[in-house]
């Protein structure tokens, strides 16, 4: 608990001791920022492309059901 309370105060005593990373803090036309921007481009691509296939995959399966349960009606 003590620890807790010399962060915050080392937080609130020095502002310059906490800095932002190369994308919120940097130069725009930094070489890093820019790299760093398409990286968290290419992740949300990433988890998007998964989650579509997992939706896919779900889709799928409830037209297959589907199709099973009217060939058993008929």
């Amino acid at each position: 608990m003590k620890n807790y309370f010399t962060y915050i105060l080392l937080s609130l005593i020095s502002p310059n001791f906490l800095n932002a990373c190369a994308v919120c803090y940097g130069a725009p036309d930094d070489p890093i920022t820019q790299s760093l921007n398409k990286a968290i481009l290419f992740m949300l691509f990433v988890i998007i492309f998964v989650l579509s296939c997992i939706i896919y995959s779900i889709f799928t399966l409830i037209s297959r059901s589907n199709n099973i349960q009217t060939q058993e009606i008929k």
